[in-house]
């Protein structure tokens, strides 16, 4: 930027010159117009350019002067704040002043009177309504009042700030020399100077500012007709006292028009060419020079200073600090700059400590809401279920939840909302509030979901929805209800085989996308010994250090470790995203939910055999069938239905069989090694009477044979 400027700078400062100089030379024979026109022009466009550095200097002085008082003022506001005590003690206010560089100080209460003040003689006076502390007023003993003025010298020189009391109604008035200021104003001020503004002998150069005349000349012409000249040309004016040649500029909000008498340019053409030649140079080396220096020692060497160091503490270093003395404002101003970031960083510590206790209280309160014993249900044996919610932040919008409404069915739901932090956890707050109250009314999963849609999509300017997985299992049949809105991933485990996908033939939207949308129901049965793992997007969202997501296949190569209980199962899945994040904290919120159906408490047997041992397993079942006391038609049938689907296959393949029996009912189920095969496509006719039989494949290579016994 420096370097920039003074190219620049020296640029146009040279190449005026030289264009003045080739002009003036080439000219010098041309007409008296145009020798009057490089008269002028030159002296208005140096006094144009002096009146723009000017005023740009004493610009910036007063914005630096109005910053620093303001900034200092409020200073003194937060130091009051914190130690109100202060206004007691003399030494400490006046030792206040002096840190600050201010002249005078007045607090005052709610009724103007000064409780303190620097200097003292001020305490309890009467303080008038203004933004400075003059004039000020009390009451003498005998009635009369007492005014104290400030000198008017000293209130040419003086800048005066006032701020609120933080700590109790009031005002802080603060008074602060800037004679400096005052100079610059008083040296850029061209009214005492109309003598100075002149072009050769009997010219004269007339400033006007938005139309209002600066200098003090009063020339035989008016106002008016003096605004109406063309700008850039030479005009001819007459007046009783002769013709005079005008030129008009505008610049920077200025208009500069000089006069020069007609034979004043006939006359003094040679010698305004050599005067205006020198003292053009002279004027343009010692302007360069001095603005130049005056412009990097004063203002850019701080301004690039202080923005260096403001660049650091916006981007967060609040520990750094401006430390400008080139000057007694910019020392003021690094002063009053550092003193702002101090309170800045004692008030953002002590926010950043409050936020992070109500986050705490947040997420205490969250997970409060959240049911947290398990196993869930302990004294109904029919099915077993665990719940995790790990939150990537302090709170957010993951949540599952799960209730028996009867004996006989169990609810459970898990829930993403897709937003993050408090938004998130005040969405997933109202959902779950609103999906428990709507349980207790009863009613179907489809209206329930369809009335949760139109309560959440109602309003919903934030643009949020949620996925929401609610489930129904009749735990006496094993009979599954389930509505999956938008996509919670789920994962079904047969007794015996792996994990496989949770396919939803009915796919639905999310919850508050629509608030006319449909949702429909999948329905399923499970037998004992499967499992149904539900689980949040969050899980596939986490990130290795490679930046590769984690992938369901992952997740199931991980459940392929032995669980014997499903709190083992969400144990499995938690080591195996803490290992792949390489034991850093994840990167989305993660819900959980493990179900097991075990059915009703039964006679179960599990046995391994080869399709040519079929008797092996007829064995069995008559066994567990007899120890219930079974009815013999009700025996031979599965006897014979075992038989018949066992005698179609090879009789090499091995074959798994999962029996369970209860005094109502026979569940068995036949799994065979690959490749696969249907044994029912086999059988010429089905060995079952489907009044009181079920014979079905429920996956390759999977027969299943559920018969009610009487």
């Amino acid at each position: 930027m420096r370097r920039k400027f003074l190219t620049w700078l020296s640029a146009v400062i040279f190449s005026a010159f030289l264009m003045t100089a080739v002009l003036v030379y080439t000219q010098y024979s041309a007409h008296v117009e145009e020798r009057a026109e490089q008269l002028m022009s030159t002296r208005i466009n140096d006094m144009l350019d002096f009146l723009r550095h000017t005023e740009k200097a004493v610009n910036f002085l007063s914005s630096a002067n109005d910053t620093s008082t303001q900034d200092r003022a409020s200073a003194v506001a937060e130091i009051l704040k914190l130690d109100p005590g202060i206004i007691h003690h003399q030494e400490k206010l006046q030792g206040l002043c002096n840190r600050i560089g201010a002249e005078q100080l007045a607090i005052t209460d709610e009724n103007g009177i000064v409780e303190a003040a620097v200097p003292q003689s001020y305490v309890g006076l009467n303080l008038q309504d203004g933004d400075d502390i003059r004039p000020i007023t009390t009451q003498q003993d005998d009635g009369s009042q007492m005014v104290a003025v400030v000198s008017e010298q000293d209130i040419g020189s003086m800048q005066f700030a006032a701020v609120d009391r933080l700590e109790r109604p009031g005002k802080i008035r603060l008074g602060f020399i800037t004679r400096l200021e005052q100079e610059s104003r008083a040296e850029a001020s061209l009214r005492s100077d109309g003598v100075k503004l002149r072009i050769g002998d009997q010219g004269t150069i007339i400033v006007y500012r938005r139309g209002v005349r600066l200098t003090q000349a009063t020339p035989e012409f008016s106002d008016t007709e003096l605004l109406t000249l063309p700008l850039g040309k030479v005009s001819e004016l007459s007046s009783e006292e002769g013709n005079s040649f005008a030129y008009a500029v505008d610049g920077n909000g200025f208009r500069i028009i000089g006069l020069v008498p007609v034979k004043e340019v006939h006359r003094a053409v040679l010698r305004t060419v050599q005067l205006t030649l020198a003292s053009n140079l002279v004027l343009f080396i010692m302007m360069f020079g001095v603005v130049s220096w005056l412009l990097q020692r004063i203002v850019l060497n701080g301004i690039s200073s202080v923005n260096e160091t403001l660049m650091q503490i916006t981007e967060g270093d609040l520990e750094k600090k401006v430390e400008v003395r080139t000057s007694e404002e910019f020392e003021k101003l690094s002063n009053g700059i550092n003193f702002m970031v101090d309170s800045l960083r004692s008030v953002g510590e002590e926010r950043q400590f409050q936020v992070k206790r109500d986050l705490k209280l947040a997420r205490a309160i969250q997970s409060a809401s959240l049911p947290s014993k398990f196993p869930a249900f302990p004294n109904v044996p029919e099915f077993k279920l665990c719940a995790t919610c790990l939150q990537a932040n302090d709170v957010g919008g993951d949540f599952y939840d799960f209730s028996m409404p009867d004996d006989k069915h169990l609810r459970f739901l898990v829930a993403d909302v897709d937003a993050s932090g408090i938004p998130a956890a005040l969405y997933m707050m109202r959902a779950m509030a609103l999906i428990r109250t709507l349980a207790r009314s009863g009613g179907s999963l489809q209206d329930l979901i369809h009335e949760v849609n139109r309560e959440l999509s109602e309003d919903n300017q934030s643009g949020i929805h949620m996925t929401l997985f609610y489930g129904s299992l009749d735990i006496v049949t094993g009979d599954l209800i389930y509505v999956n809105a938008g996509r919670v991933h789920g994962l079904l485990q047969r007794y015996g085989l792996p994990y496989d996908t949770l396919s939803d033939a009915t796919p639905n939207p999310g919850i508050g996308e629509d608030i006319n949308a449909g949702f429909r129901a999948t329905s399923m049965k499970l037998s004992p010994g499967d499992r149904l793992f539900l689980y949040t997007a969050g899980v596939l969202s986490n990130n290795s250090s490679t930046n590769i997501p984690y992938s369901e296949s992952q997740l199931k190569e991980a459940l392929q470790e032995d669980a014997p209980e499903v709190a083992d199962v969400l144990r499995i899945v938690r080591t195996s995203l803490r290992h792949y994040n390489e034991g850093e904290n994840l990167m989305k919120d993660v819900t959980m939910l493990c179900l097991e159906y075990c059915g009703a408490p039964s006679n179960q047997e599990e046995l391994e055999f080869t399709a040519a041992d079929s008797q092996q397993a007829v064995d069995c079942v008559s066994q567990q069938m007899e120890e219930l006391f079974a009815s013999p038609p009700d025996i031979e049938a599965v006897q014979n239905a075992v038989r018949s689907v066992l005698s179609v296959l090879p009789p090499d393949r091995n074959v798994r069989m999962f029996s369970n029996c209860t005094e109502k009912r026979m569940d068995l189920q036949l799994s065979f090694a690959a490749p696969p095969f249907n044994p029912l496509e086999q059988l010429s006719s089905l060995p079952v009477d489907e009044t009181s039989y079920e014979l079905s494949v429920n996956n390759e290579n999977v027969v299943c044979l559920c018969k009610n016994l009487t």
